[in-house]
């Protein structure tokens, strides 16, 4: 019972996390696509607005590719509590600038201020190697890395629709395109006050741990090239790539091919966040039966063979169909890639292992949101070709590696 007290206030962080990420998420493109809304001058193309929103996009993810090994590191040192507590309270300001720069027509401004909010997000770095050490055992553990994909991804079903009223003066009348923002300040302030009353050091820091502005980069590529867990980061970067290629671009997919509405986007997106939602709650019944690494490499193979399927149908029933195994598919590659590095890494470095795990699937989705813009102008489906090419290529790495994984994971089940 004691130990399992810090999930309601993690669990809250990562919810409201990405709640209040999520809640952009709809805003951007009208605003640097549509001239009406003045953000942007009336006279700006529509090719430079395109790249100026690409650029927009990345840079949340920069934001968080650096934070999250930082944010790692600084929990290992100083315990977990002290970094949420302070990273949050940073990110109230960083929310609030992106309001401001909203309504005052700031366009370059927000590029800082979603960098910041990127870099200040690494934070749910810090919750997970807190659920890392309140996990008892490795069934445990699969089950709390769960609850952070159904909590996640229900938020990203619930944040584009609250931010569609949000910014919808038909339901208030102040309401408009920076009061989403205003929200996401306010779910942090939620956060931090949750975090400051119910939640408990997991883990109480170690001063031995050494951290140096040019050490943090030296220590996230010393981890990264770490023999027990270097493999299953190249995996990893080819499974988290094969992701946000899919999720980066079906949107635009399904608007080119099928002509979707934006009202039928944002059902598209809901329906495919309810089976991100419902995966983890299989994972203990596959935990059962197969050992982690091997859920990992099958789930990233049929990935890309999910991706490849959802290419073929030629009328939107049979489209909608092929997002059921994808939303399952996605939830164990959001969940069990940090499991295994959880797994291999030892106690004192979780926060650092698991930083680095989340900074390569920020780069992947920043990098991914680039080059698939390169690759839709050649042609439309092809950012979900490849991302059905390199996932399988991500689980057969790892199935390389199956006879040292297995047994390691093996004796794990032994000791318990």
């Amino acid at each position: 019972m004691h130990s399992n007290r810090p999930l309601f206030p993690l669990l809250t962080v990562v919810f409201l996390g990405y709640l209040g990420f999520s809640l952009a998420l709809p805003i951007f493109p009208p605003l640097f696509l549509n001239p009406d809304y003045d953000f942007l001058p009336k006279t700006l193309m529509q090719p430079s607005r395109r790249m100026l929103l690409g650029l927009l996009f990345s840079m949340y993810p920069i934001g968080q590719f650096i934070g999250s090994p930082i944010m790692g590191k600084f929990s290992d040192k100083y315990g977990r509590r002290p970094v949420l507590l302070l990273s949050l309270l940073i990110l109230i300001p960083t929310y609030i600038s992106s309001a401001v720069s909203v309504m005052l027509h700031l366009p370059y401004f927000i590029y800082i201020s979603r960098f910041l909010c990127g870099l200040f997000e690494g934070n749910i770095t810090t919750a997970q190697a807190a659920l890392s050490d309140i996990s008892q055992n490795e069934k445990v553990k699969t089950k709390n890395f769960g609850y952070i994909v159904t909590f996640s991804s229900s938020a990203f079903f619930f944040g584009p629709l609250i931010a569609g009223i949000l910014v919808d003066s038909k339901f208030v009348s102040f309401f408009h395109f920076d009061t989403p923002f205003w929200c996401a300040a306010f779910l942090v302030l939620i956060s931090f006050l949750i975090v400051y009353f119910f939640f408990k050091e997991t883990h109480p820091g170690n001063p031995k741990v050494y951290i140096h502005p040019f050490g943090i980069l030296k220590s996230f590529i010393e981890v990264i090239r770490f023999k027990p867990l270097n493999i299953i980061f190249i995996s990893n970067l080819c499974y988290f790539m094969s992701i946000f290629f899919f999720l980066n671009f079906f949107s635009s997919f399904l608007v080119n091919v099928f002509n979707f509405s934006a009202f039928k986007l944002g059902q598209a997106h809901a329906y495919l966040s309810i089976f991100v939602m419902l995966g983890p709650f299989f994972f203990g019944k596959l935990s059962k039966k197969i050992t982690p690494p091997k859920i990992t490499s099958l789930g990233a193979i049929f990935t890309g063979l999910s991706f490849a399927i959802f290419l073929l149908p030629t009328f939107s029933l049979a489209l909608v169909l092929t997002l059921i195994p994808i939303g399952f598919l996605i939830s164990i590659g959001f969940a069990y890639p940090a499991l295994l590095i959880s797994n291999r890494a030892n106690k004192t470095m979780q926060g650092q292992a698991l930083g680095a795990n989340m900074a390569i699937q920020v780069f992947s989705e920043g990098s991914t949101a680039l080059i698939g813009g390169l690759l839709m102008a050649i042609a439309t489906p092809l950012p979900i070709w490849i991302g059905a090419i390199i996932a399988p290529i991500g689980g057969l790495i790892l199935m390389t590696q199956k006879k040292k994984l297995y047994s390691f994971f093996s004796s794990l089940e032994t000791k318990k």
